[in-house]
């Protein structure tokens, strides 16, 4: 119901529309010392979804507002785009509670996704908001774009090609964002072979998560992965088990990243997963013992016979898993 009240209103002709801006208190010293005593900024409602762009060579966060009439952006996003020369569709914006603010002009920006396609996306930018960047109905509507939250993106098409924006949403589990892990290139894995992957995640480098495998995949297995963001992308180890190659395409859903929280700790292997007890969990799994077709020509990897035997009895067990049933 807010989306039709917004655009009755600009209808009418009224200078303002409704964004998802809310009013913050933060002590932070960081915050007091940029912003003096008044220790309230505005910022975006945390609950948004959102995306992270590449725009002038620094990586940055752009949400997903639904319930915006028009795209708006604080002033530090100026120094990234260019002016626009025409007036701004309003005059000012209205925030979560009432609070108005005036909007000085309309800037162009250029960003990239994580798969390198160019986004170009005008905004008005409003003054007593700094580094918000909030993606309205105007961008939705002018490139028929939709919002997808099975996949968790943004798609739409121009110029005969398809373009996705990921983004990632609050989980249910302690409030975690859970975000789409998705292949960033068509990657081709030769037979029988261990290959890390890149894939692409919307997440914040440095960030320390879970990558856990949702999808089917044929017979690339590919492994849950405790791993860390760098340039919104991680390595994933991907198993091809059969003896053709297999190819992955570009913007395949492979499966989700959840990040770990702050006081989690990332325990060393300490004595548990010895290669005896790991050889008996696999004998305990299954045919662990009976030789794979053309065995002798799988290319584990590895160097180590140790680990190779290992790997292949895994092979072994999950067979049927892999074996090539024509589709």
């Amino acid at each position: 119901m807010e989306h039709e009240e917004v655009d009755v209103r600009a209808g009418r002709g009224c200078n303002q529309a409704r964004v998802s801006l809310v009013q913050h208190r933060d002590s932070s010293t960081t915050r007091r010392a940029t912003r003096g005593d008044d220790v309230e900024y505005i910022g975006a409602d945390d609950g948004l979804p959102t995306a992270i762009m590449e725009v002038a060579g620094t990586r940055r966060h752009v949400k997903l507002d639904s319930g915006a009439r028009y795209t708006v952006a604080g002033t530090d996003w100026m120094q990234y785009g260019d002016r626009v020369a025409r007036a701004a569709p309003v005059d000012y914006v209205e925030g979560i509670g009432g609070f108005l603010l005036d909007v000085v002009g309309v800037w162009e920006f250029s960003m990239r996704n994580i798969f390198g396609e160019v986004i170009r996306v005008e905004a008005c930018i409003v003054s007593g908001c700094t580094d918000e960047f909030l993606l309205g109905v105007d961008f939705m509507r002018g490139h028929g774009a939709m919002m997808d939250f099975e996949r968790n993106e943004v798609r739409y098409t121009t110029a005969g090609r398809a373009v996705g924006i990921p983004f990632r949403t609050h989980g249910d589990t302690e409030n975690a964002r859970v975000a789409a892990v998705r292949m960033v290139r068509r990657t081709e894995l030769a037979g029988c072979t261990v290959t890390p992957i890149e894939v692409s995640v919307a997440a914040d480098d440095g960030e320390v998560g879970i990558f856990l495998p949702t999808e089917n995949t044929g017979a690339v297995m590919l492994a849950a992965t405790v791993t860390k963001v760098k340039n919104g992308r991680v390595l994933v180890p991907a198993v091809n088990a059969k003896d053709d190659n297999a190819r992955l395409p570009a913007r395949r859903k492979l499966g989700q990243w959840i990040p770990l929280s702050s006081d989690v700790e990332v325990l060393r292997v300490s004595g548990e997963l010895q290669r005896r007890r790991i050889n008996e969990w696999l004998d305990g799994l299954g045919n662990s013992q009976e030789p794979l077709e053309d065995e002798e020509n799988v290319n584990i990897g590895v160097e180590d016979e140790g680990s190779r035997q290992l790997i292949t009895k895994l092979l072994r067990v999950y067979r049927q898993r892999t074996a090539d049933k024509g589709d």
